[in-house]
């Protein structure tokens, strides 16, 4: 949420030495024309996929998201595992979080309302559409047969009870699949791409087909 394609940059070049790389900005971020479509993650990964096939970029595809873009390529590894090989997600935002998090009592769930009325328009309706990622996913269905790894950071600078319902989550997460795999990153903080770039990209490549 809030970022473009760009903080990808090392990860995607390291990755780029072993296969083919494919990076976007989602409408409304950097050089991507804006949009008044629904920002709901459905919609997200049926632009992606449209995306995909207009570019030539054919599946099977290693699928990688961060925080929020990861919910959505979730969505889609679940709702298209005939198209996936393999799906990193990384430091997600998991599914239920937000209303787990919330019944928990636990203070900074989400994005503070005064907070969200600051964010651009397409940050702000995401945001907001990324409520039904949880309904979408579940009626999806489960993960193929492929492998799903599960990278976290430990160091959010939150409270000591959101830092551990947020990994307990990815691990419950990554164990929703024989094929999963939590890998915490002790010490890293969210933005693992930037924190961690070799070793984010050493997971990616290690799904790759040989």
């Amino acid at each position: 949420l809030g970022a473009d394609w760009t903080p990808w940059d090392e990860v995607a070049s390291e990755v780029a030495d072993h296969a083919r790389v494919f990076a976007y900005s989602r409408p409304g971020y950097g050089a991507s024309d804006a949009t008044t479509a629904p920002r709901d993650p459905a919609r997200i990964v049926h632009e992606l996929r449209a995306l995909l096939r207009s570019e030539g970029q054919s599946p099977p595809y290693v699928l990688v998201g961060h925080s929020t873009g990861a919910g959505y390529m979730e969505l889609f590894a679940k709702a298209h595992p005939e198209e996936v090989i393999g799906l990193v997600l990384v430091d997600p935002r998991h599914r239920d979080f937000l209303s787990t998090c919330t019944k928990a009592g636990i203070e900074t769930c989400g994005i503070p309302d005064s907070a969200l009325e600051g964010l651009p328009a397409v940050e702000r309706d995401e945001y907001v559409a990324y409520a039904q990622v949880s309904d979408q996913i579940r009626a999806a269905g489960t993960f193929g047969d492929y492998p799903v790894l599960v990278l976290g950071a430990t160091e959010h600078s939150m409270s000591p009870a959101w830092e551990s319902l947020w990994r307990s989550m990815l691990e419950t997460l990554a164990a929703e699949t024989d094929q999963g795999r939590w890998i915490p990153f002790e010490g890293a903080d969210h933005y693992l791409q930037n924190d961690r770039p070799r070793d984010v990209a050493r997971h990616i490549i290690e799904l790759l087909p040989r």
